[in-house]
C-alpha cells in the first residue's frame, strides 16, 4: 500500500529517530526487542515516516551485508505497514537505504545492527492513496554507496558464529552540533575522503547526515564551511581544502538546504592545528579536517 499525507493544521517540524536492534546475523527482532518495537508502534500519536535506514556490523562480505541490512527494512516496515491509516503513515518522499557494513556509525558491533526510523509526530491528516518514492541510496550528487541498491540477492555466504552479545534498548544518540552556538566552531571529526579529491569514503555517511539534521531542524542557522589542508606550507595548488569545503556545501544543497543559509571558505594549511610538518599521521588527519563555523542561530 502506498500513501501520501495531505496534513490540516501545522505540521511539526522536529524530526524524530527511533533505532531498532537486532541480533547477531537475524533479520527479525528477538522478543524482547519486539516488545520494545511494539511499544513504539503502539504509541498514542501520529507519525509520519521520513526515511528508515538499515545497517550491519562488519562481519561477512559486502554483498550479504547489503541484503541483510535491506531485509531488517523490510521487517520494520512491513510492521508499520500495519499501523497505517490509523497512526502512522509514509511521506510522499519516503527515503529507504541500505548501507549494509558500508557505514559503521558506532564503534561496537551491536549498535550497527539496527534499523533507524526518522519521522515527525503529526496533529491532524487525512490520507489519499500515492505512490511512495524509493530513493537509491546517494551520498550526495553523482556519489552512490552501492552499484547495486536493489534489496534482495542471492546469498552464498557461510554464516558467522552466534555473536553472545545482548541488545540494547531504544537510543537517541544526541546530535553534537544541538548546542552550538554564534561564533562556535565545530571539526567535522571523521570526515574522510578519497586521496586529494571532494569525494567522500562511505563511512563518512553519518557525519555529513548528522550536520544534514541539524540544519534540517534549525532552519534559522547559518554557518560557514571552512576547509584546511596539512602537510605542507603556502601554497594549495590543487585547492583541496576548497574542493572540500564545496563537497560538504553541494551534500547540503543537494538535500534541499537553501544555499543562502551556506557559505565556504578554504584557509589551505594556514591554521594547522598540530605545527607542520607534523610528527605522525594522526597530527596530519588533525590538520586536514573541515570545520563548521556557526554564523547565525
Amino acid at each position: 500500500m502506498k500513501y501520501v499525507l495531505l496534513l490540516f493544521g501545522l505540521l511539526l517540524s522536529a524530526q524524530e529517530k527511533a533505532s531498532f536492534y537486532f541480533d547477531f546475523d537475524q533479520d527479525t527482532f528477538n522478543p524482547k526487542q519486539n516488545e520494545l518495537f511494539m511499544s513504539w508502534l503502539n504509541k498514542d500519536q501520529n507519525r509520519e515516516i521520513l526515511v528508515i535506514n538499515g545497517y550491519c556490523d562488519w562481519y561477512g562480505t559486502f554483498d550479504y551485508n547489503d541484503t541483510l541490512a535491506y531485509k531488517r527494512i523490510n521487517t520494520v516496515q512491513e510492521q508499520l505497514k500495519t499501523k497505517v491509516n490509523s497512526s502512522i503513515f509514509f511521506s510522499e518522499n519516503l527515503k529507504i537505504k541500505g548501507f549494509g557494513e558500508r557505514v559503521q556509525t558506532r564503534k561496537e558491533r551491536r549498535y550497527n545492527r539496527r534499523v533507524d526510523v526518522f519521522y515527525k509526530v503529526i496533529p491532524n491528516k487525512i490520507i489519499v492513496e500515492k505512490p511512495v518514492v524509493y530513493d537509491d541510496p546517494v551520498v550526495y550528487t553523482g556519489q552512490k554507496i552501492s552499484d547495486d541498491p536493489k534489496p534482495f540477492k542471492q546469498i552464498d555466504t557461510e554464516l558467522q558464529p552466534v555473536d553472545p552479545e545482548e541488545l540494547v534498548h531504544l537510543e537517541a544518540i544526541p546530535n553534537r552540533y544541538e548546542n552550538a552556538k554564534v561564533g562556535d566552531k565545530l571539526v567535522m571529526n571523521n570526515l574522510y575522503f578519497y586521496d586529494r579529491s571532494g569525494i567522500f569514503v562511505p563511512e563518512s555517511l553519518p557525519v555529513m547526515e548528522e550536520l544534514l539534521q541539524f540544519m534540517v531542524t534549525h532552519p534559522k542557522v547559518k554557518i560557514e564551511i571552512q576547509g584546511h589542508i596539512c602537510c605542507q606550507l603556502g601554497e594549495d595548488p590543487e585547492d583541496i581544502a576548497l574542493v572540500r569545503a564545496i563537497a560538504v556545501h553541494n551534500y547540503l544543497v543537494a538535500n534541499d538546504i537553501d544555499d543562502t543559509r551556506l557559505q565556504y571558505k578554504s584557509f589551505g594549511s594556514t591554521q594547522p592545528i598540530h605545527k607542520i610538518p607534523e610528527k605522525n599521521e594522526k597530527e596530519r588527519n588533525e590538520n586536514r579536517r573541515v570545520e563548521i563555523l556557526i554564523l547565525e542561530n
